[in-house]
């Protein structure tokens, strides 16, 4: 009987590792449905407030480079539940602040906590599935975060409807049922050597297409989420919705763009998203409908999904690259971080403008994939075994 139960409890706390894959897009993605919200609350302008998206994403990015680093002999486990047990506390310092720094000082928090979960969770589940099993299991921990980046901005703007505010007791009840229930025992993940020297030069344009593709697409919730309060006057519930189209329809389709990168390789399907999302990009401030901008934002989000598919794809298959994938992922977050600096002021002074940059950065940089020496070479399809 209790051998049963101590099985029990491990294949809960497996199922935990899972939705702690949810949390930190939920966390995040909320606040990104009440930019116009939290800025009436705290009495300040919407660029202003927009910094608060800022403030998560460049504390993630910046930590998240060397977050497993200084964890590295901690027993996982006990990082997790300390991480969310942060994350908690900063979601309930953002709940109760009477200013705009005790806000402030509740996102950085729960961004610091993030940090740790989001690579020590999946170094858990490469020490708890079999490797012929490590694909399909980090394929469900990739569908939770999807799902995170669905959920959030609609439960932030359901929630909106009585006070935007409340979305911060949803994150803490998460993130106290991960304290609770804790994830299973594994051991501390040591460094492990890597004598491969890195090959710079397509690293570098890998960064640069990942920070294009952070700003130019998957940053672009923000300034679409006060358009569509601009131009539409649209409540942040029915906001939500229209973002939460994108992650929900990248949630089916990024399988499908997986097997097509096998199949025709990654710079065929990295050139396909590219032009789809730009033009999808460009679009959104010409279309007079939202159901219209809904369907550009779900194929720019897909597009988006395809193309970090393809630089990892990359990545992984070039000489040094796996020592660097996590840090070149993690400029995905810091061009999250530069929209509202950067994308949003010209927003604020041409619509038009202010999304057809993102698709001239983005286009900037899949001529960098084109134009990198033996960059082809890497993106071709890998060969079948015979």
């Amino acid at each position: 009987m209790a051998r049963s139960r101590a099985w029990n409890r491990r294949a809960l706390q497996t199922r935990m590792v899972y939705l702690g894959g949810l949390i930190g897009p939920f966390a995040s993605q909320s606040l990104v449905a009440v930019v116009p919200e939290f800025a009436d609350t705290f009495n300040k302008p919407v660029q202003h407030a927009s910094f608060a998206v800022t403030a998560y994403m460049i504390t993630l990015a910046s930590t998240m480079l060397f977050s497993s680093a200084l964890v590295r002999n901690v027993a996982p486990h006990i990082v997790v539940r300390t991480a969310y047990a942060f994350t908690a506390a900063g979601a309930a310092i953002c709940w109760v602040a009477p200013s705009w720094n005790g806000f402030i000082a509740g996102i950085v928090v729960m961004a610091l906590s993030n940090a740790f979960t989001l690579p020590i969770l999946q170094l858990i589940l490469r020490q708890l599935v079999p490797p012929e099993e490590l694909g399909q299991a980090l394929g469900r921990y990739f569908a939770m975060q999807s799902l995170g980046n669905c959920v959030g901005p609609l439960g932030a703007g359901v929630v909106s409807i009585a006070n935007w505010q409340l979305i911060h007791l949803l994150v803490i009840a998460l993130a106290a049922a991960m304290v609770l229930v804790g994830v299973p025992r594994v051991e501390p993940v040591r460094r492990e050597k890597v004598d491969e020297p890195i090959a710079w030069p397509p690293m570098i344009v890998h960064i640069s297409t990942i920070l294009a593709l952070g700003a130019g697409i998957i940053g672009m919730g923000t300034v679409l989420t006060i358009h569509l309060d601009s131009a539409f006057g649209m409540a942040a519930s029915q906001r939500g919705l229209v973002i939460m189209v994108g992650g929900l329809v990248a949630f089916f389709v990024s399988p499908r763009i997986g097997s097509s990168v096998d199949k025709f390789g990654a710079l065929t399907i990295m050139t396909v998203c590219a032009v789809a999302g730009a033009g999808t990009i460009a679009a959104i401030p010409h279309l007079p409908w939202p159901v219209a901008i809904a369907a550009c934002w779900a194929v720019a989000i897909s597009c988006a999904q395809g193309i970090q598919t393809t630089v990892t794809y990359s990545v992984l298959r070039t000489p040094g690259g796996a020592a660097l994938n996590s840090s070149i992922l993690a400029f995905r977050f810091f061009g999250l971080a530069l929209t509202p600096l950067m994308l949003l002021p010209v927003y604020l002074r041409s619509a038009w403008a202010g999304f057809a940059v993102p698709a001239v950065l983005l286009m900037a940089a899949l001529g960098l994939q084109w134009a990198q020496p033996g960059m082809r070479a890497t993106l071709r399809p890998a060969p079948k075994a015979e």
